[in-house]
């Protein structure tokens, strides 16, 4: 197993990680059907941080070409967004025209539920049928932070195969453990990860700070090549619960492997990554929330207050009413319908689950994680 590094700006250097790992021939043969999968979860272009390349991604469909084999790029965006017009405002709404390839919008593919064997959270998934007839699957995502699951990169970005609304069951059922489950279905036969630009800070996957990390990162193993990624920007991968998950269960090695090009010591570069301890763990469950209340509640009385601690949760959800500008995309991208909307937006604590796929698809910042303990 190789995972390897590259100290670039240039999209085009995607060749250069791919031949450090032994060429793109020692991935991909003759009259192969190869789907290149990157991440463009959402309207934003690649300078952003929030979605990848097109320009690395067309070089990579070059490279499948010149093996003959069949390149096709397959995404979907976050369920509530539609692929039309996320594909234009991302930069690949002309990508077939462009470059030659055409670009599959898995929403709207064919699609079959399908048994995963030895699934802990998700026992199925509805995936799509271009997905689960090539020959090889080439996954590209983005080096970037994320709200819940702290970084989403490989693994993670598997999740996109799912059509629709079926993503929402990976979160009603265990995100952590659905990715995992998710991978054992479907497997990655190279990882690269644009990280040219990527996104770091508490937003992310689409809100986040863009910032320039001039690295990619390439492997024959997708929890190898994550685990390198988090350590580039300063992290831990045994603190990311869905990594060191896959690691346990037999899907790759945090640490042990061959590594090829630049030293991880050259390009790391500590970013402001997301931190999901058990404490905050805790304090986001139901029995966290009825111990942090049993001690609110004497105080509220205490002091007289009606509304002395109103949002006080590590990791709660804050609504910011002044930046919503009543799109109401939230709503149906909510798995447990927690939201709603009369003179202003409004969330039902009780009913939320916070999977933050609200905040996810927000277009204006309105919605956000709590990071602090405090008045509200």
């Amino acid at each position: 197993m190789v995972v390897s590094i590259v100290n670039t700006d240039r999209a085009r250097d995607v060749r250069r990680a791919v031949e450090l790992l032994g060429g793109m021939e020692r991935f991909i043969s003759s009259g192969e059907k190869v789907v290149v999968k990157p991440n463009i979860c959402t309207g934003k272009e690649s300078s952003t941080g929030a979605v990848t390349d097109p320009e690395m991604v067309a070089e990579v469909c070059r490279m499948v070409r010149e093996c003959g084999a069949e390149p096709v790029v397959a995404e979907s965006p976050i369920y509530v967004l539609k692929s039309p017009q996320v594909f234009k405002r991302a930069g690949y709404g002309d990508f077939e025209s462009r470059y030659g390839f055409p670009l599959v919008d898995i929403d709207a593919d064919e699609s079959r539920d399908i048994r995963i064997p030895g699934g802990r959270a998700i026992s199925h998934a509805v995936v799509s049928n271009t997905v689960l007839t090539c020959d090889k699957l080439i996954n590209m995502p983005v080096l970037k932070t994320h709200l819940e699951a702290v970084v989403t990169l490989g693994l993670k970005n598997l999740k996109g195969v799912v059509l629709g609304k079926q993503k929402h069951l990976i979160h009603l059922q265990g995100l952590d453990q659905g990715i995992v489950d998710l991978n054992k279905l479907i497997k990655s036969d190279l990882t690269i990860i644009d990280g040219i630009i990527g996104m770091d800070g508490y937003g992310g996957p689409t809100m986040g700070n863009a910032v320039k990390m001039g690295v990619i990162v390439a492997g024959d193993n997708v929890v190898e090549t994550d685990s390198v990624a988090v350590r580039i920007i300063g992290g831990d991968p045994r603190d990311v619960k869905h990594i060191r998950l896959a690691a346990e269960q037999g899907l790759g090695s945090l640490d042990g492997f061959e590594m090829a090009g630049e030293s991880l010591k050259s390009v790391s570069r500590r970013r402001v990554i997301p931190r999901a301890p058990g404490f905050f763990r805790f304090f986001t469950s139901n029995v966290g929330l009825r111990a942090w209340y049993a001690v609110l509640n004497p105080v509220r009385r205490l002091t007289g207050g009606e509304r002395v601690v109103e949002k006080v949760l590590l990791g709660d959800l804050v609504i910011d009413n002044g930046l919503c500008d009543g799109c109401r995309l939230c709503m149906p991208a909510c798995p447990v319908d927690a939201l709603s909307f009369g003179e202003m937006l409004v969330c039902d604590r009780e009913a939320c689950i916070r999977c933050f796929c609200c905040a996810e698809v927000c277009p204006s910042g309105a919605l956000t994680k709590k990071l602090e303990l405090g008045a509200g």
